[in-house]
């Protein structure tokens, strides 16, 4: 029987909804990123940008687990002009670095 550690678990957990969010808006053609008001575009660009990037390579989850806060520090800034769907999976993606099960 495999148990999973808690920072296992918890890292998982962020990195779901971290997916979640760049599959929603970093999508192929951009329309997605490109449909947000562009304070929004222009704030989390570039730390979605670089979680994605975080995302996609073998990489420590130290380095990860700060470009996830940076996005979401930036994100709670323009969150409340966000479209709700995205405001709520940064607030899924916030309540997980906390360690709070969403699911």
């Amino acid at each position: 029987m495999g148990v999973t550690a808690p920072s296992e678990t918890g890292s998982r957990s962020v990195r779901e909804a971290a997916r979640r969010i760049v599959d929603l808006v970093l999508t192929e053609d951009d329309v997605y990123l490109d449909s947000l008001p562009e304070e929004i575009e222009v704030s989390i660009g570039v730390p979605l940008i670089e979680v994605a990037r975080t995302l996609d390579e073998p990489i420590g989850d130290k380095e990860f687990r700060g470009g996830v806060r940076l996005l979401l520090e930036v994100g709670a800034v323009v969150a409340p002009r966000m479209p709700s769907e995205l405001r709520d999976l940064f607030e899924e993606l916030r309540l997980a670095m906390r360690g709070v099960t969403v699911r």
